[in-house]
C-alpha cells in the first residue's frame, strides 16, 4: 500500500465537522467544508419539463449532478421526474438560485430548503395530551400489550406492568386480529383505564374510527394508532386534534405496489400527514410508520428497512414494528419466526437507519439493542 491515507466514514455533518476540527484547520473551514463533506441525493416526482430542464441546468452549475427522462431531448414527455446530487453547500445555493426562476421552481426551492432542514435538524419532542416525549436523544420503546380473546384481566395487567417494568416509553394496547370490532373496543377501553389508574406513561391504542377513537382517548388514550393512516376514516384526524392527541400514521396497502415502493410509500403518508395538519394536529404531534408486513413482500419488507432514512424527508418521528409479524422466516429458516435475534437484528438496523420509535412485544431485551445501538451511533 502506497501512502498513509484511508477513506473517512462520515454519515452527517456533524462527523465531518469533528474530523476537519481534528486536524486543525482554521474555524472559517470547518463550516464550510462540512457542508462539501455532507453529500446528498433528491428525488423531485412529476417535474414539468421545462421546469426539469431549469434545476438540471442550476444544478449543473452549482456544481452538483443531476438527471431527468430521456424523454425530455426528444420531446416525447412533458413531465419527468429529476434527481439531483450534491453537497449541502451546493444544494443550499441551488435552492436560492431556484427561488428568483419561476414560481414552479420557487416551489421546488421550497421543498428542497425543507428536505435540507430536516435532515439536519434536532428531533423535536413528540407531544401527546399532557405528555412530552423526547425523539433523538434516544431510541423510544413502544412495548405491546395485545389482548387475547377470553384473556383474563389480571393476567393482562401483569404483562403489563412487566412492560413497564422492563422500560417501555409508551405501551399500545391492541386486540388480536380474531376478536370482533365491538367486543375489542370495549375490552382496550377497559385496559386502557385500568393501566391509566396504575401509570402515568402514554398510552397508545390501534383503531382507524373517528367514534372508537373518542372511546379511546375518553378513557385515557394518549395516541392513536391508525394502520390506515385516514383512509379509513378521515374524521379521525379531527379527533386526534379535538383531543391534542398524538397519532400515528402507517402505511397499508390492499393492492401490491408493483414499482417506487418507497416513492408510493412516502406519497401517501405526506397526503395523510397533510389532512392531519389541515385538521389541526400539530407536526409534533404526529409518528409516521412505513408498515412492516402490511401489504408487502418480504422483498419490499427489507427494501423498507434498508431505505428507511427516506422516510424521515416528512419531519415527523418515524417508528418501526420489526415483531409479532412472522416476516422473516424465508431467510431464517427458522421455524420461530419470531426469535430474539432476528428481532434485534432488524432493530438494530431501523435503528441504524433512521427509526426513532421501535414498537416490539419483548421490550427487556429490545431496551438492550436499542442501548447499544444509540451508543454506537453516539446519540
Amino acid at each position: 500500500m502506497k501512502g498513509n491515507a484511508r477513506i473517512l466514514v462520515i454519515n452527517n455533518q456533524r462527523e465531518a465537522e469533528e474530523h476537519i476540527s481534528e486536524i486543525g484547520a482554521e474555524e472559517g473551514k470547518v463550516n464550510w467544508m462540512a457542508s462539501q463533506s455532507d453529500f446528498l441525493t433528491i428525488k423531485f416526482d412529476d417535474v414539468s419539463v421545462t421546469d426539469a430542464i431549469i434545476v438540471k441546468n442550476d444544478t449543473l452549475e452549482m456544481g452538483g449532478h443531476a438527471a431527468y427522462s430521456k424523454g425530455v431531448y426528444d420531446n416525447s414527455v412533458t413531465r419527468s421526474d429529476v434527481i439531483i446530487a450534491g453537497s449541502r453547500s451546493s444544494l443550499e445555493r441551488l435552492s436560492g438560485r431556484l427561488k428568483l426562476r419561476t414560481s414552479n421552481t420557487a416551489e421546488i426551492a421550497d421543498a428542497l430548503q425543507f428536505l435540507l432542514k430536516v435532515d439536519s435538524m434536532k428531533r423535536p419532542s413528540l407531544m401527546c395530551r399532557d405528555k412530552r416525549i423526547p425523539i433523538g436523544k434516544r431510541t423510544i420503546i413502544m412495548g405491546v400489550l395485545e389482548i387475547a380473546p377470553e384473556e383474563e384481566e389480571k393476567v393482562l395487567l401483569e404483562r403489563a406492568e412487566k412492560l413497564i417494568s422492563g422500560g417501555s416509553d409508551i405501551i399500545d394496547i391492541t386486540c388480536s386480529p380474531m376478536m370482533q370490532r365491538k367486543e375489542s373496543v370495549m375490552c382496550s377501553r377497559d385496559i386502557i383505564k385500568k393501566v391509566r389508574a396504575m401509570s402515568g406513561i402514554p398510552i397508545c391504542t390501534d383503531v382507524s374510527d373517528s367514534e372508537d377513537a373518542r372511546y379511546m382517548l375518553d378513557s385515557g388514550a394518549d395516541i392513536i394508532n391508525d394502520i390506515w393512516a385516514l383512509r379509513k376514516d378521515p374524521e379521525l384526524a379531527s379527533v386526534v386534534a379535538s383531543y391534542k392527541a398524538g397519532i400515528i400514521l402507517m402505511h397499508n396497502t390492499e393492492h401490491r405496489i408493483r414499482r417506487d415502493l418507497m416513492g408510493s410509500i412516502y406519497a401517501t403518508l405526506r397526503r395523510s400527514l397533510t389532512e392531519c395538519q389541515n385538521a389541526g394536529v400539530g407536526i409534533n404531534s404526529i409518528i409516521v410508520d412505513p408498515g412492516l408486513g402490511f401489504g408487502k413482500t418480504t422483498e419490499q419488507n427489507l427494501e423498507i428497512i434498508r431505505k428507511l432514512r427516506e422516510i424521515r424527508s416528512l419531519g415527523a418521528p418515524l417508528m418501526i414494528g420489526p415483531s409479532g409479524k412472522m416476516l422473516y422466516s424465508s431467510i431464517t429458516h427458522s421455524t420461530n419466526d419470531e426469535d430474539l435475534e432476528t428481532i434485534s437484528s432488524v432493530a438494530a438496523v431501523s435503528i441504524m437507519n433512521g427509526a426513532d420509535i421501535i414498537r416490539v412485544h419483548d421490550v427487556e431485551h429490545l431496551k438492550h439493542t436499542a442501548s447499544v445501538t444509540d451508543a454506537i451511533l453516539d446519540k
